[in-house]
């Protein structure tokens, strides 16, 4: 008897209850460590709420349920900006600051440089460059007019008041003589989904 009284003393959870439960709010999601690229427009605010943060740490931002008409594998991938170029063929040895100059002496025009961000592709153990870049320009125009310097041979472009020594008078080092021409190609940025179809292919 004692037994079947404790079994009748359990409490079952009742339907209000549950509903209770479904209606609380849902936790917050801890913010993104990933960091904000310079060039990341927040489509919630415009950037207008600082500091920078993704869409999805914005409180602007509204949720609603079933409106995605976009298929699951393709949702996130956004085609990249049109002021973004892909270059390859550079130098191992070619660091930001090479590249900034080379274009900035191919694209000047009226005294104003138009290329506002570059990031090198490096490998991880040397940290030394892949011969690949990623390029940013202010405008669709100039990045346009990157375009064209496809297939245009790389060249270093010194910096304005700084003199590099040379070894030897009239001799060329070992690496100057076997130094292959290498010669860019400027293209347009595609999003994921097109480049991971192209390599299939």
């Amino acid at each position: 008897e004692q037994h079947r009284d404790k079994q009748s003393k359990k409490t079952v959870a009742s339907p209000q209850n549950k509903s209770q439960k479904s209606n609380q709010p849902a936790t917050k999601k801890a913010k993104r460590n990933k960091p904000v690229p310079e060039d990341y427009v927040c489509q919630a605010c415009k950037n207008q709420i600082t500091p920078p943060h993704w869409i999805y740490d914005c409180p602007n931002k509204v949720t609603e349920r079933g409106c995605n008409q976009v298929a699951k594998k393709l949702r996130g991938l956004h085609d990249p900006a049109s002021r973004k170029v892909f270059v390859s063929g550079l130098p191992f040895d070619a660091t930001e600051g090479n590249v900034q100059r080379f274009f900035d002496a191919k694209m000047i025009e009226e005294g104003s440089s138009q290329l506002v961000h570059c990031k090198l592709l490096k490998f991880e153990d040397s940290q030394r460059c892949k011969g690949q870049a990623f390029l940013t320009f202010d405008s669709d125009e100039a990045a346009k007019r990157a375009l064209k310097l496809s297939g245009m041979v790389w060249e270093d472009v010194e910096e304005e008041g700084v003199s590099t020594k040379k070894k030897g008078k009239g001799k060329k080092n070992k690496g100057e003589e076997e130094k292959k021409e290498l010669r860019l190609k400027v293209s347009k940025v595609l999003n994921r989904f097109v480049t991971k179809q192209k390599k299939s292919h």
